[in-house]
């Protein structure tokens, strides 16, 4: 199984694609992954012609066959900018499917009670996540990917009072990164 991991710092933190491959190998399934990651980085930014990351993406696109292409957005802009977001989302998962491969979605989750980008939102964690959740089955249901609910299993341990979260209460702690990469195996390798 040949996957590729596209997104920022939600990915590459802890370096979960490999934790991912782990996963797999400790349970018989032989996985290769790749990943074009960039801290911050929009989905968007992936599909520009002027980005190293971008052409990074295209040259693996030209030089592999992948059986599943995982599409990761920028925390926050799916619940603050849905429509850009099915937009861009919509545009790599028709890549994905032209390089022969099953787009995946990774939904992330809510940030952290007391984060302060929920507080310049104006929102909670729950209704964060809620947000994510909406936007992620929207885009799933628009391109026919498979979705991997990693936010709501991060989600669930967090409210469980797990130390899902690294200290800066956006990103993956490394038990919230073997979170997600066994709701990716759960999904997509079992």
């Amino acid at each position: 199984m040949k996957i590729l991991f596209i997104g920022n710092s939600y990915t590459y933190f802890n370096d979960m694609p490999e934790l991912f491959r782990k996963e797999c190998e400790d349970n018989g399934v032989k996985a290769e992954v790749d990943s074009v990651t960039a801290g911050g980085y929009m989905l968007s930014q992936f599909l520009s012609d002027e980005d190293e990351h971008a052409q990074r993406l295209k040259r693996l696109f030209e030089e592999k066959r992948y059986d599943y292409v995982v599409l990761q957005e920028q925390s926050v802009k799916p619940a603050v900018d849905t429509e850009a977001f099915l937009k861009d989302a919509s545009e790599l998962a028709a890549k994905a499917k032209e390089n022969g491969a099953k787009p995946v979605l990774y939904e992330t989750w809510g940030r952290a009670d007391g984060e302060e980008t929920l507080s310049y939102l104006g929102i909670t964690h729950e209704e964060m996540q809620d947000k994510l959740r909406a936007a992620y089955e929207t885009a799933a249901k628009r391109t026919g990917a498979i979705l991997v609910y990693a936010g709501d299993a991060f989600h669930k341990a967090y409210r469980e009072g797990k130390d899902v979260f690294d200290p800066d209460g956006s990103h993956p702690s490394p038990y919230g990164s073997q979170i997600v990469a066994k709701e990716f195996f759960k999904k997509i390798a079992k």
